[in-house]
């Protein structure tokens, strides 16, 4: 099935070599967090339910998953994205899980580049500016590590 409304469009990048448990957790963060941004608000839609009584607030706009084959293809695909103004994003790295927010925040503000583990990447843009940049990476499959 194609989906219609695709002119934008969120791509998740995640790196295979974390456990299924640290992607989930670290898409969930990363993903949350672009929202905090102020990324597209405007465009969440109401899908309420009538039997059961929920409301669900889902995204027009779809939400890719890719894989990456390490860390250095996230980072290689933050560099990118952060010169393109027209496309926001988010990062997770491993530096950001730890026992409080405080350790979180400074292990990850005093990692060096090099020691750098990225997990996940969130991306948000027109697709003709994101399409280029993701195209490498392919259509997550089966079981994560």
């Amino acid at each position: 099935m194609a989906y219609e409304n695709n002119e934008m469009k969120f791509v998740a990048v995640v790196n295979r070599k974390h456990s299924l448990a640290s992607i989930l957790n670290a898409l969930a963060h990363t993903a949350f967090g672009l929202s905090g941004k102020g990324v597209n608000l405007e465009h969440l839609l109401d899908y309420p339910n009538s039997a059961s009584g929920f409301l669900a607030k889902i995204d027009e706009y779809p939400f890719i998953i890719l894989d990456a084959k390490n860390s250095n293809q996230l980072k290689t695909l933050v560099s990118s994205v952060m010169s393109n103004q027209r496309i926001a994003y988010n990062v997770f790295t491993t530096s950001m899980i730890g026992t409080c927010a405080e350790a979180q925040l400074k292990a990850t503000r005093e990692a060096i580049d090099d020691g750098l583990d990225f997990v996940v990447v969130v991306i948000f843009g027109a697709r003709e500016d994101v399409d280029p940049l993701t195209r490498k990476f392919s259509l997550i499959k089966g079981e994560m590590p």
